[in-house]
Order: C-alpha cells, then structure tokens, then sequence
C-alpha cells in the first residue's frame, strides 16, 4: 500500500507515529520483516465516511478527493487500524 503513496498523494506514509494527524485521519500499519513499523493513513478531507463490520474498514472517498475519481470504495483488512476521532463513521 505504501506504493499507493506515490500514485496518490491522498495515501500518506511514514515511520514516525509522532507525524500522523491521529485525530483526523484513518490510520493503519504493516510490520515490515526488517525495520520499524510503516504507518499509512489518509485524511478527513479526503474521506467522505468511515465504516466497519467483522474486522474490515471501508473508507468512501470525499467527491471532492481526487480518490473518488477512482474509487468507489477502500477496504482495509483486520490488522491495527484507528479511526480518528474527527472522522465521519457511516
């Protein structure tokens, strides 16, 4: 996913959670085999809402995010995700 990053600049990456927007953001993390935990994250103006069901979290896209020109909707699996607590649930 932190590829994703590079197409689009709506999907945020780093390794130091002290640069993530915890309260505005959905975030998620990959335990890389060598080195620090990547977290990877995307914004509340980017999202329109957030919702969950049996350990999967679907994020719509703002329509005004260039991410809705793309997708309809971003399913991430079960693993170390928060939601913010600014972030529309749906």
């Amino acid at each position: 996913m932190d590829k994703m990053a590079g197409v689009f600049p709506e999907f945020h990456v780093s390794d130091d959670p002290g640069k993530i927007p915890w309260a505005d953001a959905v975030v998620w993390t990959v335990q890389p085999r060598i080195g620090p935990r990547v977290y990877e994250w995307i914004e509340k103006d980017d999202i329109q809402n957030v919702s969950w069901v049996n350990g999967e979290v679907r994020i719509i896209p703002h329509m005004n995010s260039i991410l809705s020109d793309k997708f309809q909707c971003i399913v991430l699996p079960a693993g170390f995700i928060t939601i913010g607590k600014n972030i529309q649930p749906g």
